[in-house]
């Protein structure tokens, strides 16, 4: 967290299943909990009623839940990622029309919305050669309102490890589009190259790793983003970390820049992570890993 929209791939080698199956290893257990919260006040919504609508969700939560161990001779994860979110849409309604032909607001009307995204996911990962291969199969759903869609989905990828970089290479979300209303929803395609340090470097007291990744995103998109972070540890096992990474802004997106801390301890791992994603995603992100 923290690092730029970079996964770090010595880092929650479970958690790996949502972003690089080549990448999944060990044992262990993670939790990450983000959202929005609230987003608007009653001020805020009475300066907004002479907008057509608010845009965006005004609350929302996402949670993603993964776990892996050995098997087969390889390492197999599972995992399972929701995001709620919801909030209302301002309508300006017409009266009517005056003698001069103009028309007559009246007060703005609010309709409440709300959405719920997820994905569930089981990824095998093995070594062939040097190289680690891994794919993921998926099933992701999207209700809006009262309607339902469904499909099937596949992540594909491969992982080479240099001296003490990892790098990985993944398409995601190849399969049939969502189908709702009638209509195809079109799933988020995206190819992603990722590397990173395989773990810390000591430099005097500190112990510094990164990561560094670019994705092309549906719609063709460049984004790039990376991240240092640095670790310090007055006691065996006791690990305090900061994070700083930069992500590309696309339109919409909020700040380029990202932060992050976390917490080690002999077996459970905290962490935090700030991102200024704009209206569809929280800024907010929290973890908790257990090996």
């Amino acid at each position: 967290m923290g690092l730029g929209g970079a996964f770090w791939t010595g880092g929650n080698a479970d958690h790996a299943v949502f972003h690089h199956p080549a990448l999944i290893s060990g044992q262990g257990f993670d939790l990450s909990l983000g959202g929005i919260f609230s987003r608007k006040g009653d001020g805020d919504r009475q300066r907004d009623r002479d907008a057509e609508r608010d845009r965006g969700p005004d609350d929302a939560i996402q949670l993603a839940l993964s776990a892996s161990g050995s098997w087969l001779g390889g390492n197999v994860a599972v995992g399972l990622a929701v995001f709620d979110y919801g909030g209302d849409i301002d309508i300006q309604r017409e009266r009517g029309r005056s003698n001069g032909g103009a028309s007559r607001p009246t007060a703005a009307g609010a309709i409440s919305w709300g959405a719920t995204e997820f994905v569930g996911t089981v990824a095998y990962r093995r070594t062939l050669f040097g190289f680690g291969a891994g794919a993921a199969g998926k099933v992701v759903g999207w209700t809006v309102g009262g309607a339902r869609a469904r499909t099937v989905a596949v992540d594909v990828g491969v992982s080479r490890t240099f001296w003490q970089l990892t790098t990985a290479l993944t398409v995601q979300n190849l399969g049939p589009d969502l189908e709702m209303g009638g209509r195809d929803v079109p799933l988020s395609r995206r190819v992603v190259l990722g590397a990173g340090t395989q773990r810390r470097a000591p430099v005097g007291p500190l112990d510094i790793g990164g990561a560094i990744q670019i994705a092309r995103e549906y719609g063709g998109d460049i984004v790039p983003g990376g991240g240092v972070e640095v670790a310090y540890w007055p006691v065996v096992r006791r690990v305090f970390i900061a994070r700083i990474g930069v992500v590309r802004v696309v339109e919409g997106e909020g700040a380029p820049v990202t932060f992050g801390a976390g917490f080690e301890g002999d077996r459970v791992r905290l962490d935090y992570g700030y991102r200024d994603r704009g209206p569809m995603t929280g800024p907010h992100q929290i973890g908790i890993s257990i090996r």
